[in-house]
């Protein structure tokens, strides 16, 4: 933006007049002056300047929307560097390889996983704040980019070594964290004490597992919809045995 105040008409003698003390006090609290729109580069330069000051997530971004478009194996670093923007040599500064890129976006979203553990912190229930776990990923309140690419990560991570220590790292952390809830849960009385509950882990997963590959299966589909009936099925399955009851000629 031009801070300067315009120009005065230059008297014969050829002095210049200064501006008024009003314009400069004007110019001096960030007024624009009158008639001066400001330019398209003025406009552009915060984005310009975020775009400089910020090349790794320019890249994460953009191999981002390469692989949801096109999946890891059918996306070339060329097509990473068009998408962001940027020449090879600036992109493997920041990322020597394609592996590289995956292993930053598995770690970059830990943190988000353990975000949603805040919701299971504060639930009344394990399985409601299972229920509300699901209600934040799969309606997009918590983005999870990995939720979107779990097909792809899990197959990459099984034949990946370079992938997999990372990715089971960031699934050991969370697995680890729910176990912990449900164990309590189980003292509470809430959930069958007679479940292992490494088995119940396995069968959870499995359930989180399917769901997104369903969902990359039928877009449309609205799993935030039926998670209340979701939950209300796994709740089941892990409820406490009921007592026997004792029939009414009978009583020992």
């Amino acid at each position: 933006m031009n801070t300067h105040a315009p120009r005065l008409p230059v008297a014969d003698h050829g002095a210049k007049p200064s501006a008024p003390a009003g314009a400069k006090a004007g110019i001096q609290a960030g007024a624009k002056p009158a008639g001066r729109p400001d330019s398209a580069a003025a406009r552009n330069a915060a984005p310009v300047e975020k775009l400089r000051r910020d090349p790794r997530r320019r890249v994460l971004d953009a191999a981002i929307a390469c692989f949801t478009r096109a999946g890891f194996h059918g996306t070339s670093m060329q097509q990473i560097c068009t998408e962001a923007g940027m020449s090879p040599g600036a992109l493997y500064r920041y990322f020597p390889s394609k592996e590289s890129i995956i292993v930053a976006i598995v770690d970059e979203e830990r943190a988000v996983r353990m975000s949603c553990l805040e919701l299971l912190d504060t639930a009344p229930g394990f399985v409601e704040g299972l229920a509300r776990m699901g209600q934040a990923l799969f309606s997009g309140e918590t983005p999870m980019v990995t939720l979107a690419l779990g097909p792809e990560i899990y197959a990459e991570a099984a034949r990946n070594s370079a992938l997999k220590p990372t990715f089971d790292a960031v699934e050991d952390e969370m697995n680890a964290a729910i176990r912990a809830h449900l164990v309590a849960a189980q003292a509470r009385g809430e959930i069958d004490p007679s479940l292992d509950p490494d088995v119940v882990m396995v069968m959870i997963n499995a359930i989180g597992d399917g769901l997104v590959l369903r969902q990359s299966f039928e877009p449309d589909l609205s799993l935030v919809q039926m998670m209340p009936a979701l939950a209300g099925l796994i709740g089941r399955m892990l409820a406490p045995a009921a007592a026997p009851t004792l029939s009414p000629d009978r009583t020992s």
